[in-house]
């Protein structure tokens, strides 16, 4: 996304310190509600998308929907595996234990980033890189704001550490074995599936190929596992000379695994 983008409030909301600060971070001009519709602000402003701030955190309104930071594949991922009826795929292929370090390469929502943050536990450390300058922000103040009744969640997601940062650059900048594992989620080329919630995520999200530099500077970092999240049928494993290919027959999405040292 190329586009200007502007920040404002809700109708009735002012402008606190988290605010205050989420602009500085982004550098992102503030536009005064007054009473206006976002597409009043938006045409007298010229932007491509504007970000109105909620007490739930920010989100991005743009021509084909918004944009906010949600947990919901995560919670309900969590819920299934805290009542004993599923096995995480973070834990089953991944790999993640208590006190794991976890380097999420491609955080996007950061569904798989809360997950592995809840496995790895307050002993653990979860990294997640977001090399979009429009979803880090919106994630990473999304995730510091939310709120939740339940307690293991709300812990989880704050954990997480969100950098807005390219990944084979911050790679380069890591120790060897600096994390237990590092992982690659790469937005697909072609989605599993349609979905209306997904798509302002495609729409500012980076599309760039995952390289095999990027993956030999992750099995330079990690301590245990690189893994890589693709398409069951995704020619990617191959170009990236990925052959431990595992995933449920069941299930679209299948992972890469790289082992570097066993469990």
């Amino acid at each position: 996304m190329q586009g200007k983008i502007v920040v404002t409030t809700t109708q009735a909301g002012r402008v606190g310190a988290d605010l205050a600060a989420f602009l500085e971070e982004t550098g992102w001009e503030y536009v005064p509600r007054q009473r206006r519709s976002l597409e009043t602000i938006r045409k007298a402003t010229g932007a491509e998308g504007v970000v109105v701030w909620q007490e739930e955190g920010p989100v991005l309104h743009l021509a084909n929907g918004r944009f906010f930071f949600h947990p919901s594949m995560a919670k309900n991922r969590l819920s299934q595996h805290r009542k004993g009826l599923t096995v995480d795929v973070m834990e089953r292929l991944v790999g993640l234990r208590p006190g794991d370090s976890f380097l999420d390469c491609t955080l996007g929502l950061g569904a798989d980033a809360i997950v592995a943050s809840y496995l790895t536990g307050a002993v653990g450390r979860v990294v997640g890189l977001e090399s979009s300058p429009v979803i880090a922000p919106i994630v990473k103040w999304g995730m510091k704001v939310y709120t939740t009744p339940m307690a293991w969640l709300g812990e989880a997601i704050r954990r997480i550490e969100v950098v807005q940062a390219a990944h084979l650059s911050y790679l380069r900048a890591q120790p060897s074995e600096s994390y237990d594992i590092v992982y690659f989620d790469p937005m697909f080329e072609v989605p599993v599936m349609k979905s209306q919630a997904i798509s302002p995520l495609r729409s500012v999200a980076d599309h760039s190929p995952l390289s095999r530099e990027a993956v030999e500077e992750g099995t330079r970092v990690a301590r245990r596992r690189v893994v890589v999240k693709e398409r069951r049928e995704s020619p990617v494993f191959a170009r990236l000379g990925i052959n431990d290919v595992r995933g449920g027959e069941s299930s679209r999405v299948a992972y890469g695994i790289i082992t570097l040292n066993q469990p």
